[in-house]
């Protein structure tokens, strides 16, 4: 019986050690200003979203994998935090997706600046779909339904893994 006692304890042990070894996908920094959504990603050289045709010459672009982005959080879903936009070029917002919908966003991350890893496509989003974020973006669905009667071309961007930053003063 001990030894049956000491075998389970061994395999309880053992589980526990091996289950903490790698890193949770949705995990929190150390010093609490940064929260890491999907695949683990460093923050280390992210092209400002604000400068991609600077860096990238979007005008052929069809599709840019293993890219990484930092920028502004401009809306994000309400309902789970599913999707988010960030401001690109200026004036422009991108829609970001998560691969998969293997993972989300905390809601309340509007206005904070994210880092994102994933691919960068050009695509025409539907008038239903983009009245279907709208509304999920807050707004109503009358407003929703006079502000997009025609589809969209432009810049989507499917993440595999997200960081966001949280202000020093937030805290």
């Amino acid at each position: 019986m001990k030894k049956i006692f000491l075998f389970c304890l061994s395999v309880a042990i053992s589980a526990t050690l091996y289950a903490q070894t790698g890193v949770p996908a949705d995990s929190v920094s150390a010093d609490g200003l940064m929260s890491f959504h999907g695949q683990r990603i460093s923050t280390n050289d992210a092209i400002p979203a604000e400068k991609l045709s600077e860096k990238l010459g979007l005008l052929d672009l069809k599709k840019v994998e293993d890219l990484k982005l930092s920028g502004s959080v401009e809306a994000c879903c309400q309902a789970k935090g599913c999707w988010m936009s960030m401001k690109i070029n200026g004036e422009q917002e991108m829609m970001v997706k998560f691969r998969d919908y293997g993972f989300f966003v905390p809601i309340e991350s509007a206005g904070k600046t994210a880092v994102v890893q994933g691919t960068l496509v050009k695509e025409t989003t539907s008038v239903e779909e983009l009245r279907h974020y709208a509304i999920d973006g807050g707004m109503s669905p009358e407003e929703a339904e006079k502000k997009y009667t025609e589809p969209v071309v432009g810049l989507s961007f499917i993440a595999d893994g997200a960081v966001i930053i949280e202000e020093e003063s937030e805290k």
